[in-house]
């Protein structure tokens, strides 16, 4: 029987496996006829699949890369699934755990819906907790920016100073403004700018190169309006905070009911209906 359970489950990961191939072959195929008429954003690899954020937050974090890995690579994952189901059989047959087939069915369909489905929304997780940490430091990295420009620094030496010496506070905000740095020696400083506003999914980076964009196109004081976003971008971060907290009593009120409400029903009801129904079985 576990022959043939391992036959089954060997042919319908194959049979997954080429049908998940052939989607990615047809999406790709369909991307490259239109890309002549579509153009593609500047934060899309339409080659690697993947997007600029994840290409920059992957330099300094190996959850990324093997998430990413695990996730793109059909084979890895059949072969994650064809690995579970020959441990379960080395562990029933030297009677360390005993499956029966169904049981044992179960258990691999579970395996292989979490090989899909889990590295992606790990990836995001992570992808997600590192722009928060950047836009969490953003505030004092503007900060810091004011500071150099109001001691006569130019834009561009502030921003390659702060790539240079900001990594102990964030060094993904380090590698963001580096890629700024070398795009803005190829390209130009509003260039620059506008592959820093395309880069990270931020509200609060966008503003950053919102600005220091206004400044160079307008010749207005970078120093004042760097410390209004900066006190802006703490203002936003309180008010979301605040929408959290008052939030958080909806929240809880469907667990109160579940745990506190009914008890006390229980509680309250209860010994009257017990006399109910000893009345009516003693009649």
């Amino acid at each position: 029987m576990s022959y043939y359970m391992l036959l089954l489950l060997f042919t319908g990961t194959a049979g997954i496996s080429s049908f998940l191939y052939q989607r990615k072959r047809i999406k790709a195929f369909r991307e490259r006829i239109n890309i002549a008429e579509q153009p593609v954003p500047e934060t899309e690899d339409i080659i690697a699949g993947e997007t600029s954020t994840e290409k920059l937050l992957r330099r300094n974090g190996k959850g990324i890369v093997i998430a990413s890995m695990l996730d793109k690579n059909i084979a890895l994952k059949a072969a994650v699934v064809i690995f579970i189901a020959i441990v379960l059989q080395l562990l029933e047959k030297f009677d360390i755990l005993t499956l029966s087939a169904t049981v044992m069915a179960c258990v691999l369909l579970v395996s292989l819906l979490l090989v899909i489905l889990l590295p992606g929304k790990i990836k995001k997780m992570i992808i997600d907790s590192r722009v928060r940490r950047i836009c969490n430091d953003l505030p004092y990295i503007i900060d810091i920016m004011a500071i150099c420009v109001q001691s006569g620094m130019t834009i561009e030496n502030t921003i390659r100073y702060l790539a240079e010496n900001t990594e102990t506070i964030n060094p993904d905000i380090s590698v963001l403004l580096a890629r700024t740095i070398m795009k803005m020696e190829v390209s130009g400083m509003s260039e620059a700018l506008d592959l820093l506003y395309n880069e990270v999914p931020s509200q609060e980076i966008r503003m950053l190169a919102s600005t220091l964009q206004q400044s160079i196109k307008f010749g207005s004081s970078i120093y004042l309006l760097l410390l209004d976003l900066s006190r802006e971008i703490r203002e936003m971060q309180l008010l979301a905070i605040d929408e959290k907290i008052s939030s958080l009593a909806a929240k809880m009120s469907l667990p109160m009911i579940i745990c506190i409400m009914f008890p006390i029903l229980v509680l309250v009801a209860g010994p009257g209906v017990i006399r109910i129904v000893a009345l009516w079985s003693g009649q």
